[in-house]
C-alpha cells in the first residue's frame, strides 16, 4: 500500500471496483480526451498511448488547480481494448456490432490487453506495463445476447462483453480477472509501489 492519496484517471467502473477490491482508497477524475484521434495498429502501443494520454490531460488539469493533495498524489491511467482473432476492438458503436461481437466469441476467445501509467505527481516519476488475459466462452444464446444489450452495460465495454453478467458462458480463463476488467492486479500494485518509492 502507499502513504501518498490515490488518484483514478477513469470513469469506468469496473475500474473503480478492481481497485477497491486491491484495498485502495483513491479518488477519480475522468481524462475526457479524444480517445479515437489516437490510432495504431498494435494492440499494445495503442493502448500504451492512450494511457499515457489520458495521464498527461490529467497532470495538465491537477498542475492548474490549486488542490495542493492533488498535487501530492499517486495517478492511475490504463486503457483496453480486446483482440478478437487478430483484430482490435474497442467499445461497439451499434447495438448491432456487439450482437456480432457476443455471436463470435464461440470461435475465438476475447483478448484483453491492457496498459497502465502510474504518475507519482509530486516526483513526477512515471511508470507503466502492459498485461494480457484471454477469455474463452461457449456460444452465447440470441436470448440471452438480447439481454445483455437491453441491460446496457456490454455497449460501454471494449469487446462488447462484460464477463461479471455472463458467467454462464465463460469458459477458461487465462490471466487475471482483473485484466477482463480493465485493470490489471498485479501490475496495478507493482507499479504503484515503483513510484511510492
Amino acid at each position: 500500500m502507499t502513504s501518498r492519496p490515490l488518484i483514478l484517471g477513469s470513469s469506468s467502473k469496473w475500474r473503480k471496483q478492481a481497485l477497491i477490491d486491491m484495498g485502495y482508497i483513491f479518488k477519480t477524475m475522468s481524462p475526457d480526451i479524444d480517445e479515437k484521434a489516437i490510432r495504431d495498429s498494435d494492440p499494445k502501443t495503442l493502448t500504451l498511448l492512450i494511457s499515457r494520454a489520458k495521464a498527461q490531460a490529467l497532470l495538465k488539469r491537477i498542475k492548474e488547480s490549486d488542490d495542493e493533495l492533488d498535487k501530492k498524489s499517486i495517478m492511475i491511467c490504463s486503457d483496453q481494448v480486446i483482440v478478437h482473432n487478430g483484430v482490435i476492438r474497442e467499445k461497439p458503436e451499434t447495438e448491432q456490432q456487439c450482437r456480432e461481437y457476443l455471436q463470435s466469441y464461440e470461435f475465438h476467445p476475447a483478448v484483453a490487453v491492457v496498459s497502465v501509467v502510474v504518475v507519482n505527481i509530486e516526483t513526477g516519476k512515471i511508470v507503466e506495463g502492459t498485461d494480457i488475459a484471454t477469455q474463452h466462452f461457449k456460444k452465447i444464446s440470441d436470448e440471452f445476447i438480447d439481454k445483455l444489450i437491453k441491460q446496457g452495460d456490454v455497449m460501454h465495454c471494449a469487446g462488447g462483453f462484460t464477463v461479471e453478467h455472463m458467467a454462464e458462458f465463460a469458459l477458461q480463463l487465462e490471466g487475471e480477472i482483473e485484466t477482463i476488467l480493465g485493470l490489471p492486479k498485479t501490475l496495478t500494485k507493482n507499479l504503484i509501489n515503483q513510484v511510492s518509492q
